[in-house]
């Protein structure tokens, strides 16, 4: 009967914790369609990722934005968006992710709709 019990609990433990990876990789590959906005903000200023290529920060009146390549949000333009980007200027950029104040976890620019109200191409 011992046996039985500790083997019951092992099992229940691997099913939870393959059941949490599961919900892990599905958010991070539905990341993109759940939490997609588009947001308008005037740039303060912008900086590179310490001597990381191709990962920008982004800081604005309300928010502080990631600009980086991502493999599950299918972005690889983070050198093309940040040429485009100029402090002082009023943007509205497409963002995908979370933003957690308490946490280094910053929404990623995907795209640039408007500059200072002027439709991008």
């Amino acid at each position: 009967m011992m046996f039985s019990e500790s083997f019951f609990r092992i099992s229940a433990l691997l099913g939870f914790l393959i059941i949490i990876l599961v919900l892990l990789f599905g958010y991070l590959f539905f990341e993109p369609y759940l939490t997609e906005e588009t947001v308008t903000a005037k740039v303060l200023n912008k900086s590179q990722f310490g001597n990381e290529p191709g990962k920008y920060f982004v800081f604005t009146q309300d928010e502080v934005f990631y600009n980086s390549d991502n493999y599950y949000q299918n972005k690889e333009n983070a050198d093309e968006i940040n040429a485009k980007i100029y402090p002082g200027s009023t943007y509205t950029f497409e963002v995908v992710g979370v933003s957690i104040p308490w946490l280094p976890r910053f929404r990623n620019i995907t795209k640039i709709i408007r500059i200072n109200g002027v439709l991008e191409e």
